[in-house]
């Protein structure tokens, strides 16, 4: 099978949960003898290059510049397909991890050869339906690939309930599957107990607000306790509320930010020493943050927003209602005051994670590929 995919994060350039993910796939079914293109915007990339993956990966990188991304981020078809007409040969499918590709799928497709669009967040629910036009104008281009993709992989029940609830007319050619694992080498050593680490973009669905209130909680009522986050936001507006919310409870010396780091081996250190893992999303399609920190043995203490319901239990996590800081304050004092709970939730939720493993989920999602195909 030859398989053409599309996406904006791979390997090195990769900025988030779904850039892991898709990088796992992609290695995934090269092992399962999948035959891949990939193209992938590259910050690194002066000029558009060529380069060899795996045993039958082909990656086209394209610089992130004017003369190949045009308005909304889009990657300019006309131009990549005159420049790269080997592109044009005949793909049995086309696999489109994001929306800034959709006119160059299209145009390779020319209606005939089948889309399979992994839907990694709805942007209309990640963003609150904003009315601002340049992110209307990205949902109506999201909404137009659900139509015109011949199936369609959502990565949750939760996110399976907003189609149904939204367009339950694109039911029919939907399949759930859950993302993976590429098992870290870390294992869970933290140096505090008291010390805990929130990984992940700086949004406002996140829940990183109410995760800073509960910190505060926490010391009011006289436990000691700290917290590092890592990652960054989309401008430095909504950082710097957060950094102003720090000081305005006088925090500094207890939150930090530790900025963005480039790889995941670095990320999965900072999870490996820490007391508790936290995802406080108020909102979250699958939660590949809870995961990784799974994987690794770390704590994990979540909410259960969408996806993150599906993916951890009372069993394996401590867990909180999103959005609610009093309830997260209680149960970081949990954590603090019971290390042995801490110790036993994260030996099962590795079990769990053991069981998504890209390895276990292959021939589900190679099965997904010749169905898409057929």
């Amino acid at each position: 099978m030859d398989v053409l995919s599309l996406t904006n994060e791979f390997e090195a350039e990769s900025f988030g949960g779904a850039g892991t993910a898709v990088s796992g796939m992609v290695h995934m079914l090269d092992r399962s003898g999948v035959r891949q293109t990939i193209i992938v915007p590259r910050s690194d990339l002066a000029e558009p290059r060529w380069d060899l993956r795996g045993s039958q990966i082909k990656v086209l990188g394209l610089p992130r510049n004017g003369h190949y991304i045009g308005n909304l981020g889009m990657i300019k078809a006309e131009t990549v397909v005159r420049e790269f007409p080997e592109l044009n040969q005949g793909w049995d499918l086309i696999h489109c991890h994001a929306i800034n590709f959709t006119s160059l799928a299209y145009t390779l497709s020319g209606g005939k050869t089948p889309i399979l669009y992994s839907v990694y967040s709805f942007l209309r629910q990640e963003l609150g339906d904003s009315a601002e036009p340049e992110l209307q104008a990205q949902f109506k281009v999201q909404e137009d690939l659900l139509l015109r993709c011949r199936q369609l992989h959502l990565i949750s029940q939760s996110e399976r309930n907003y189609l149904l609830e939204n367009f339950p007319q694109y039911l029919s050619k939907t399949e759930v599957l859950p993302l993976g694992i590429s098992w870290p080498s870390e294992r869970w050593e933290p140096k505090n107990t008291n010390e805990f680490l929130y990984v992940g973009r700086l949004l406002a669905y996140k829940g990183i607000e109410d995760l800073i209130l509960a910190v505060h909680l926490v010391r009011q009522n006289g436990r000691q306790v700290r917290l590092n986050i890592i990652g960054k936001a989309p401008d430095y507006t909504y950082e710097s509320h957060l950094r102003r919310l720090v000081d305005a409870r006088k925090l500094g010396s207890l939150v930090k930010f530790q900025g963005w780091l480039p790889s995941s081996s670095e990320v999965w250190g900072w999870m490996s020493r820490a007391a508790g893992l936290v995802v406080p999303s108020r909102r979250e399609a699958f939660g590949l943050v809870a995961l990784e920190g799974m994987a690794i043995g770390v704590p994990v203490i979540t909410s259960r927003a969408g996806g993150l319901a599906e993916l951890v239990s009372d069993s394996c996590a401590l867990i909180f209602e999103p959005g609610n800081s009093k309830q997260l304050a209680n149960t970081l004092r949990k954590a603090i005051d019971n290390p042995a709970i801490l110790r036993r939730l994260a030996a099962k939720g590795q079990e769990k994670a053991t069981s998504l493993e890209w390895g276990r989920l292959a021939l589900k999602y190679r099965m997904l590929l010749e169905q898409t195909k057929k």
